[in-house]
């Protein structure tokens, strides 16, 4: 749960924090409306910050770490929709579930959060189109990789597709052709929704083709153009 109000110099660095990513756009005056709502928190590795089921939950942006987004199964098993990286909402639409949230969320590398009071960034959202839009193209795009899951799960997208796919859409989020997976194949695999050993599998294809060279837990785009053609193919 969230912990208390922000002091001094926490209050400053959730300033400075609020002043990037989708909320560079906020005016001063805005940017203090949130700060003061907002509250602080740390997580370890492991934690649930919150459960699929669970009546509500304020917006949180992630300052530092990494968090998963997921929901069960059936037979018990776990599906990722989602890895959630510094300077991004964890899920932006919890401004506007009905019902129980769809996922959970938990930390997959100890961090920290920032809590925003729903009600508080509501009335920013009210007088700022900017944020709105913002907030609009980032569940847009999280929106456009839930339908090439859901459509790779019923067979209409191969596991290659779906991989290059997903490559090109980290890089983006980066802005960077050099990705710092983060996490296990496990987890990864669980996320662009193609087994353990497709993953491997794809990836090493990958680089015997001279689209990707891959060193452990990090791996470098080499033929965008290649990998956009196999994604659309």
């Amino acid at each position: 749960m969230p912990e208390s109000p922000l002091k001094e110099p926490a209050q400053q660095a959730v300033l400075t924090a609020l002043g990037n990513g989708l909320f560079a756009v906020l005016r001063p005056e805005e940017r203090l409306a949130l700060a003061g709502h907002a509250r602080l928190r740390a997580f370890a590795k492991g934690e649930v910050l919150f459960r699929e089921g669970q009546e509500s939950a304020d917006p949180a942006f992630l300052l530092s770490g990494l968090v998963k987004l997921s929901r069960s199964a059936p037979r018990g098993r776990e599906c990722v929709l989602h890895l959630v990286r510094p300077g991004r909402l964890l899920d932006a639409g919890v401004l506007f579930y009905e019902g129980g949230l769809p996922a959970s969320a938990m930390g997959v590398r100890e961090g920290r959060l920032l809590w925003l009071d729903k009600r508080a960034l509501l009335a920013v959202l009210r007088g700022n189109a900017a944020l709105g839009l913002g907030l609009i193209a980032a569940l847009s795009l999280r929106q456009r990789l839930f339908i090439n899951k859901l459509a790779g799960s019923q067979g209409r997208i191969s596991a290659s597709r779906r991989v290059a796919a997903w490559l090109l859409h980290r890089s983006k989020m980066e802005k960077t052709d050099a990705l710092d997976l983060g996490v296990s194949r496990e987890i990864l695999a669980r996320l662009v929704g193609i087994s353990r050993e497709s993953l491997s599998r794809e990836l090493s294809q990958l680089a015997a083709n001279g689209l990707i060279s891959v060193e452990r837990r990090r791996l470098l785009l080499l033929d965008r153009a290649g990998l956009q053609k196999l994604a659309d193919s």
